[in-house]
């Protein structure tokens, strides 16, 4: 009981910011791009633009991508477009190793180059009739190093200044835009027609044979379903455990074997997922190479906005992803059997890499993706029997 003449003290607080930090970094990046633009744009004013090369000026081609699996995977279409407009002309890729391994193989490609802190490698100074960045933002990395080239034709994509480093008419980096319409949009102003309509991988008979044997050993009849609870942002990953329990039911209802797949580093995601269901099948620490040949042997995969989910839609195989801060109308798969289960907040997409409450993805529960998954699969005939 108060009594009468005591006095009660209310204190209100407004509760802390928890993405402030985040925000201010948003800020300073937007201010530093804002005075970057003119700046860059100043040094390029009295540059007169060339015009679209012809094939026939044009025997070196360099293909400079900067980033990781997933936006490889999504170029190899406009590589397609460049080997059938410049026929004669010799393709190098420059870029990470592991986005490297992906494209071995690949019709379009004659030389692979690995790409380090040193910036372009011995010799490639020079080398080039024509330079081309794919970076489809208003990343500075990849423009350096065509610009360092001296190619004599070098393209890219215009963003906050950094067209200033290219010489041939850039397409915008429009971010409304889908990153597979963005590569087509470069690959025409090269004069290229853009016919490839997908992506395209490759894997040898050979890798699908140890890939074959691994799923033997592991009991893995078909259906057979690749799941990867992974994601390059902590905040594109669906819950370890709802990967769990969607396993078990998705077993249950149809009696697929699910194998869980995950990259370097990924190891406490994958065993957070076997740890939530009895039934999933662990394929354990995979190179690159080994993980497309499995996803090549299976029916179907379920994951996250990743480098694997882009690499399975070039293969050909069925996806059904969950997407929570991903722009859909950037980077959704859209193959005529993939399929994207996803809430459609006020506040997603946000292309956030934290968030302190999730909820986009918090918000998806484990059936969501159930039937998305039963449908896929009712749709299936093993892919064994059409490859």
């Amino acid at each position: 009981m108060i009594r009468p003449e005591g006095r009660v003290r209310i204190e209100l607080r407004a509760p802390g910011d928890r993405m402030l930090a985040d925000r201010l970094r948003r800020a300073a990046r937007r201010l530093a791009l804002a005075l970057r633009t003119p700046a860059l744009l100043a040094l390029s004013i009295l540059r007169r633009r060339a015009p679209a090369p012809p094939p026939a000026r044009v025997s070196r081609i360099l293909v400079v991508r900067t980033d990781r699996l997933g936006d490889m995977a999504l170029t190899t279409a406009a590589l397609q477009d460049l080997r059938d407009h410049f026929r004669r002309a010799e393709i190098t890729v420059l870029a990470p190793a592991p986005s490297l391994d992906i494209l071995e193989g690949h019709p379009a490609v004659d030389r692979r180059a690995g790409l380090d802190r040193r910036g372009l490698p011995d010799g490639f100074v020079g080398r080039f009739d024509l330079a081309i960045d794919f970076t489809p933002d208003a990343s500075l990395r990849g423009a350096l190093l065509v610009a360092r080239s001296r190619a004599k034709y070098r393209a890219g994509f215009a963003a906050s200044g950094r067209q200033a480093l290219f010489n041939l008419k850039c397409p915008p980096a429009d971010p409304r835009r889908h990153v597979f319409d963005l590569n087509r949009d470069l690959v025409a102003a090269l004069g290229a027609p853009p016919r490839a309509e997908r992506p395209s991988l490759f894997v040898t008979p050979e890798e699908r044979g140890g890939a074959r044997a691994l799923l033997a050993a592991l009991g893995a009849a078909s259906p057979r379903v690749a799941v990867h609870p992974g994601g390059h942002f902590p905040s594109q990953r669906w819950s370890p455990e709802r990967f769990g329990d969607l396993i078990t039911l998705l077993t249950g209802r149809t009696g697929a074997a699910c194998i869980v797949v995950h990259g370097p580093g990924e190891e406490d995601l994958a065993e957070r997922v076997c740890a939530a269901s009895p039934d999933a099948l662990r394929a354990g620490p995979r190179s690159v190479r080994d993980l497309m040949a499995l996803l090549a042997v299976c029916d179907l995969f379920i994951g996250n906005n990743s480098g694997p989910l882009h690499i399975s839609g070039a293969l050909g195989l069925p996806t059904v992803s969950v997407m929570g801060p991903t722009d859909p109308g950037r980077f959704t798969p859209r193959g005529p059997a993939d399929r994207v289960v996803r809430h459609d907040l006020p506040c997603s997409p946000c292309d956030r890499g934290r968030c302190w409450h999730h909820t986009c993805l918090r918000g998806v529960e484990p059936e969501e993706l159930l039937r998305e998954a039963e449908e896929a699969v009712k749709s299936l005939r093993p892919r064994e029997e059409a490859l």
